[in-house]
């Protein structure tokens, strides 16, 4: 099981750096699927920096609390998209719902329940092994 637990935060990782490398290389394809324009540099500046930047951050994070099978890393990496759902909860509260709102919500909670799983099952064990 604790393979399988480690095997499954770096997978997350590995996936966050996928999504770093189209946010940072393939801007222009976002426009449609994340529903934003690219008006500029300035534009492809702030989606490399600001969602690249994050997805990246979750990357970089869960490939250290896999490595360590560090719990403490391991909450630094759900931290990230719980605030990215608590910002698109705002955002539903705010302009309601719309297509293609839920999906990603889906996706960040399925991501959330799998990195919180885990972290309650590593905390039952030292860190480190």
């Amino acid at each position: 099981m604790m393979l399988f637990s480690r095997t499954l935060v770096a997978l997350i990782g590995l996936l966050s750096l996928l999504s770093v490398l189209q946010h940072w290389f393939a801007v222009e394809t976002l426009a449609e699927a994340r529903g934003i324009e690219v008006m500029g540099a300035i534009g492809s500046a702030n989606i490399r920096a600001d969602i690249g930047g994050l997805f990246l951050a979750i990357a970089v994070f869960a490939f250290i609390a896999a490595g360590k099978r560090s719990a403490t890393w391991l909450l630094a990496t759900w931290l990230l998209p719980a605030l990215a759902l608590l910002g698109r909860l705002v955002s539903l509260g705010i302009d309601g719902n719309a297509p293609r709102v839920i999906e990603p919500m889906m996706v960040e909670a399925i991501v959330l329940t799998i990195l919180g799983v885990i972290y309650f099952y590593w905390r039952k064990v030292p860190e480190g092994l």
